[in-house]
């Protein structure tokens, strides 16, 4: 449909109301071009028509990354409010979310100076009137219609909230995250817990939930969303608009025809190379000095046990016994070295451990992990050559983990010993579990930025040591006709018993 074509039916909706009511509570692109003319100033892009029709649909989650400038607040938290309030969807209680009180407040007043200044669908919709309720949240209710929106921050409590009987039917979390939040692993996982613990409880099975953000640093709560979808392990679906496709394509072509207009808002705007990464092509930012980058990730679904002859499990260890608020993480990072096709293939473990624990739960910790693994209590635990440490190496051998292993920076700092397993990486000899909650890969990509790097740590002594020792073929085996002459059982029958325990039999290492 052309812009003559649209102006024609946006026309005869002006001059005719009912006409112009059925035309709008059917369409939110209907309603857009009716009551938003003023916000139009270019012609819609595809994506726009495709957010506009995500918003339509009975989606129960809908997650939409686009960016900055892209209209989407307009779209959704704007537009996509009150035509939810009069079109065919009925909503009845409807609360948006914002990072601040100020954020949340601007939503409102968004809303407001639409129904205030176009006579048209004030006409249509009113009366409104705002009220004031405690905790300070703006609201505005719609008395023809029975519906109440509010707007809220994220540090503001929502927990239970109802107008009058009703829970929330449509929550838009709109741009709830910032640069700040999402900086650190200890801010990310703040908000994912605000969001799991405060928001999804707050609706009913005929609520819509949806996200709109800019920000897709690895972790973040809009990154996680996607990763929950595309893993099936939520409903719902997910969408990311940058200013300029994988192909090259400018999204918005009729506001920046070509790579020069779009340079020149670029320089227009001041816009500087980091922004213009994060905020505007929606990557995570990459550094110059950036050690390991994601397509360094390869990521596994399940490990091939039995496909191939041979495999051993390695555990590393970084200590950090104090519990203080202060004080680093312990981190315990499992996985199985498999050789494939003559070269070995390290298969890192999701179930890793990184958090405060004193001597006593890391010892636990650590021997628990390795006695549910195969390899058992025959398991390579590596543990840092250095200070206290070294007591936890002479601990575990005590109690029979006979394969425990000191680690040797030999002077190279985090950094050097993270930069030794870029090889391996590119390589793809290193790979991730798929299902994980990526705080280890987080700690990677993001090393030098994060407040923990623990798991990074961990993850350098096991990337490089499992290579160093390899995967160990087993003793030579003969059936036993009685009591061999080695009474003291040492640490490799211990071991052996371990690895033939399923085989039968009365099997004995030949000892020489």
């Amino acid at each position: 449909m052309n812009s003559n074509e649209i102006q024609m039916i946006v026309n005869k909706a002006v001059k005719y109301r009912k006409f112009r009511k059925d035309l709008v509570q059917k369409s939110l692109y209907w309603f857009l071009h009716i009551y938003f003319p003023d916000y139009l100033t270019y012609p819609l892009a595809e994506f726009h028509k495709e957010i506009l029709t995500l918003v339509e649909t009975n989606t129960t989650n809908l997650a939409i990354a686009a960016f900055r400038g892209s209209g989407k607040s307009t779209l959704v938290s704007t537009a996509g409010v009150i035509w939810s309030m009069i079109g065919f969807k009925k909503k009845r209680f409807i609360v948006l979310i914002s990072n601040t009180a100020r954020q949340s407040e601007i939503l409102m007043s968004n809303i407001k100076a639409v129904l205030e200044s176009n006579d048209i669908l004030k006409a249509d919709l009113g009366p409104f009137e705002e009220t004031a309720e405690e905790w300070n949240i703006s609201s505005l209710v719609f008395k023809d219609y029975d519906t109440k929106v509010m707007a809220v921050s994220v540090n503001e409590s929502v927990r239970g909230i109802r107008y009058k009987n009703k829970r929330p039917d449509l929550i838009i979390c709109d741009d709830v995250e910032t640069l700040d939040s999402v900086k650190t692993e200890e801010n990310r996982e703040k908000l994912i817990t605000w969001f799991d613990r405060d928001i999804v409880p707050l609706g009913d099975e005929a609520t819509t939930l949806i996200m709109v953000g800019t920000i897709m640093t690895e972790g973040s709560l809009m990154h996680t969303l996607k990763t929950r979808i595309e893993l099936g392990q939520l409903n719902g679906v997910f969408r990311k608009y940058p200013i300029i496709d994988g192909e090259g394509v400018i999204l918005w072509k009729s506001r920046w025809p070509n790579e020069e207009s779009l340079s020149k808002y670029k320089h227009d705007k001041g816009i500087v190379e980091r922004s213009w990464q994060t905020e505007y092509l929606l990557n995570d930012w990459i550094s110059e000095d950036q050690i390991i980058r994601p397509d360094m990730i390869t990521l596994y679904d399940e490990i091939p046990f039995g496909q191939y002859p041979g495999s051993q499990g390695f555990i590393a260890v970084d200590l950090a016994i104090a519990k203080t608020d202060s004080a680093d993480k312990t981190a315990i990072l499992g996985g199985y070295m498999l050789r494939e096709n003559g070269q070995e293939r390290l298969y890192l473990l999701p179930n890793y451990i990184n958090k405060k624990l004193n001597y006593h739960e890391a010892l636990e910790a650590i021997k628990s992990m390795a006695r549910g693994m195969d390899s058992g209590e025959g398991t390579n635990i590596i543990v840092e050559d250095v200070g206290y440490q070294r007591a936890m190496v002479e601990t575990l051998l005590s109690e029979g983990f006979h394969n425990t292993v000191s680690y040797q920076t030999l002077g190279q700092d985090k950094r050097a010993r993270l930069e030794t397993t870029v090889h391996n990486l590119e390589t793809k000899r290193i790979l991730f579990p798929k299902n994980s909650d990526n705080i280890l890969v987080n700690q990677l990509i993001r090393f030098g930025f994060e407040r923990y790097d623990d798991l990074a740590d961990a993850f350098s002594m096991i990337a490089t040591k499992s290579f160093q020792i390899g995967i160990y073929n087993g003793p030579i085996m003969v059936k036993s006709t009685g009591l061999t002459q080695f009474r003291r059982r040492d640490w490799a029958d211990r071991e052996d018993d371990q690895m033939f325990r399923r085989m039968g039999g009365n099997w004995r290492r030949i000892m020489g």
